[in-house]
């Protein structure tokens, strides 16, 4: 990464950040189709309705134990490597969990979920991927365009589960799970394409940052 030729830098960056944004997008999907699923699908599934949320509760677990691992991916084997790998969980997760409410397993859909959690580890960290071929100048404009592709994910996630909720009746939300694992399928291609360098291990000072005021405006 070199800021010595900024319009060369931004024309990787761009291409880069619109592939992530894109990712955003569709990897927020995963998230949206968990949290507003995994409670229903817990209360069916669960011995007792005591345990219907355990399943968001492991995401979340899954998410939070997952956010390391995913760091030292990249930083060992580079960004592409990471986002291939997580765009995998995405698929793997989908599988599993509908396969779990075909079976009826309420274990093996709290395993899908946490799963679940390591794809949403990989997805937190598109914006910073998004600032590795940017020049300084690009790199704020950068991370807001990818964060906005998570707002798209808050559309496509919901009419995700309202298309495909009931679509494999009588087994409620299975076919919404295949359908995620469809658009981590796309997600995945999508990334394909950014050509993103190792993330840089030590070395650079951190600068400091925006005063917060200048972020609010």
């Amino acid at each position: 990464m070199s800021d010595t030729s900024p319009a060369a830098d931004d024309k990787l960056a761009k291409s880069n950040v619109l592939r992530l944004a894109i990712a955003q997008a569709l990897a927020g999907a995963n998230s949206v189709v968990i949290m507003t699923t995994g409670a229903i699908v817990g209360s069916i599934l669960a011995p007792s309705p005591v345990y219907a949320t355990v399943p968001v509760s492991v995401y979340v677990v899954g998410t939070a134990a997952s956010t390391l691992l995913a760091g030292a991916i990249a930083r060992r084997y580079g960004r592409n490597r990471a986002f291939f790998l997580g765009t995998v969980a995405g698929v793997l997760v989908a599988a599993l969990a509908a396969f779990a409410i075909w079976l009826g397993s309420f274990l093996l859909f709290c395993c899908a979920t946490f799963i679940g959690g390591f794809y949403q580890a990989v997805a937190q960290s598109f914006r910073f991927a998004a600032t590795d071929t940017a020049s300084t100048a690009f790199r704020p404009k950068a991370i807001s365009w990818v964060m906005a592709g998570g707002v798209f994910s808050g559309v496509l996630g919901p009419q995700l589960v309202n298309v495909t909720m009931d679509l494999w009746s009588p087994y409620l939300f299975m076919a919404s799970f295949a359908a995620q694992g469809v658009v981590a399928l796309v997600c995945m291609f999508v990334l394909a394409g950014a050509r993103l360098p190792k993330p840089a291990i030590g070395g650079a000072p951190v600068q400091a940052g925006r005063p917060l005021m200048e972020i609010a405006a």
